[in-house]
């Protein structure tokens, strides 16, 4: 099949490159509020962030909420721990497992670093109605729910 007679992809209308060029796009909007002052990469940040939601939690079940992959999150600990802003602890319940949490100093740059995401998450948003906040979110739910 020749170039001619093969179907060109158009990545401008294709939406899981559009998806990925948005999500870039914000994702590097936001970096910005966590790796300057706090020289955190975007999977530390949400390491971090993960750790604030559930307290102390096993990096495997990081793993499996951020959607992340195992050595991203594997090495994302091991900077953090050497930052001295997370701590890894062996598990109450069984003594092979280890559970992650923030020390005072990871809680301490979290609190300050979610103000300004939160701050940069509305400017974003804030091109969009409220109507079309609205719609944005049941889109993603609805994607989300379909690819399960």
């Amino acid at each position: 099949m020749n170039k001619k007679t093969a179907q060109i992809l158009d990545l401008r209308q294709f939406f899981p490159y559009r998806l990925a060029v948005l999500e870039q796009r914000v994702g590097i909007a936001t970096s910005r509020h966590y790796q300057q002052d706090f020289e955190l990469s975007r999977v530390e940040w949400r390491v971090m962030a993960t750790l604030a939601m559930f307290d102390s939690i096993s990096a495997t079940d990081i793993c499996e909420f951020t959607h992340m992959a195992k050595m991203q999150v594997s090495r994302a600990i091991a900077r953090l721990k050497e930052k001295n802003l997370v701590v890894q602890k062996v598990s109450e319940s069984d003594h092979r497992a280890t559970q992650l949490s923030l020390t005072a100093e990871g809680q301490k740059i979290y609190r300050c670093i979610v103000p300004r995401v939160l701050q940069e998450e509305q400017a974003i948003l804030g091109y969009l109605s409220a109507a079309e906040r609205g719609q944005l979110e049941k889109i993603i739910d609805k994607l989300e729910d379909a690819l399960g």
